[in-house]
């Protein structure tokens, strides 16, 4: 009989080797003959699962938004309010190896997505759904009587998106606070949330 194959699973070992390609190579240098090569698959396996090259990235850019949605805000157990806004920064900041290559590879696509529509419009959603998330948190923080009077949640959400994004390409393109960057970044992190903080009554 034929072996059966998982679709999800193998769709998401591609997309992993798409990431590791756009790593090593930058999108301009990602092929589909590198992709196929990097998942030890053919290229009709490749377009079978994936498509053409264009599809390709857009699903490997969601793709790792959603790892990263998953790490941020998915995985944070029983913390809501401000503690799970800070777990979700934390979590979205190149801290570790792991989180990163994540940022490695968004920061490519961050740099492509300038002459890709299709990667910029998929972007746009990615960060229409975080935005959608940071909401909650904020929500959240306000019914347990958490966060200052008069705090602007679009401003805050959009501070969040720019420190994510922002240290992403400074710790990675710069090599800025590359010696001990995860404590740096874990302050950052903490103070960015403390100062939403309501004072003691």
């Amino acid at each position: 009989m034929p072996k059966l194959v998982d679709h999800a699973e193998r769709r998401a070992a591609l997309l992993a080797a798409t990431w590791r390609v756009v790593r090593a190579r930058g999108v301009d240098g990602t092929t589909t003959r590198a992709i196929a090569d990097e998942a030890g698959c053919s290229l009709s396996v490749l377009a079978h699962f994936l498509g053409g090259k264009d599809d390709i990235l857009v699903a490997a850019q969601a793709a790792m938004y959603e790892r990263i949605v998953a790490r941020a805000f998915l995985l944070g157990g029983d913390l809501a309010g401000l503690a799970a806004l800070r777990a979700a920064l934390e979590a979205a900041l190149p801290c570790d190896e792991e989180r990163a290559a994540d940022a490695h590879v968004n920061v490519a696509f961050a740099g492509a997505a300038l002459s890709h529509p299709r990667l910029a419009a998929s972007r746009r959603a990615s960060h229409l759904d975080i935005r959608e998330l940071l909401r909650v948190c904020l929500r959240e923080a306000r019914e347990r009587d958490e966060i200052a009077d008069g705090t602007d949640d679009d401003a805050v959400i959009d501070d969040f998106i720019i420190l994510v994004e922002g240290s992403a390409l400074l710790s990675l393109v710069d090599g800025w606070a590359e010696e001990g960057r995860a404590g740096r970044l874990a302050r950052i992190a903490t103070d960015f949330v403390e100062r939403l903080r309501r004072a003691p009554r």
